[in-house]
């Protein structure tokens, strides 16, 4: 079992989970009221809400970025940077 976390202040871009579902989770993207609420984008990747800091807590299984090594099937991409692409590109499945 994991310990809950008895601090009451979040950073940006820190991973948290609903105290009361542990299964809904995602990253700290704002707060307001000096730290009262966090605006949290759940891990659906559209959705957002407002907690209060009381309501989340640290995500310890969150999802850490992937080593160079990873032998999963999990391929990460960042969107952040651009791909040339072409007709004979493999996507993998993807559209």
């Amino acid at each position: 079992m994991t310990e809950r976390c008895d601090c009451e202040f979040f950073e940006f871009g820190d991973r948290v989970r609903s105290v009361q579902n542990p299964h809904l989770s995602g990253q700290i993207i704002g707060e307001k009221n000096w730290g009262d609420e966090y605006l949290v984008r759940l891990a659906d990747g559209a959705s957002t809400i407002w907690w209060h800091f009381v309501e989340i807590e640290h995500d310890p299984d969150g999802n850490p970025p992937a080593a160079k090594d990873d032998d999963t099937n999990v391929v990460r991409v960042d969107f952040t940077k651009p791909r040339e692409m072409d007709e004979n590109t493999t996507t993998g499945g993807a559209a």
